[in-house]
């Protein structure tokens, strides 16, 4: 299955390694606006912060994971 790197697509499975390293950059805002939801909405300071250390914690992994492999993608396109 060829991944997406051009046009609109859903389905972040369906992604390229360089779409799936854009979108998770675009989600480092929304996750900062959920915190601040979460903190207003709820009031309660624990679930702000499990969920401030789930996003500190995942979204860097997630960032520098999809980065490593779309670099990787590319030396490969390079060679074909």
């Amino acid at each position: 299955m060829d991944k997406v790197d051009k046009g609109f697509e859903l389905i972040y499975w369906k992604l390229s390694y360089r779409r799936k390293f854009i979108r998770t950059l675009w989600l480092i805002p929304w996750a900062v606006a959920s915190l601040v939801y979460i903190q207003i909405a709820g009031k309660n300071y624990v679930y702000t912060m499990i969920a401030g250390i789930i996003y500190i914690v995942l979204l860097p992994i997630q960032v520098v994971y999809n980065y490593k492999k779309w670099m990787k993608e590319k030396e490969k396109d390079v060679y074909l």
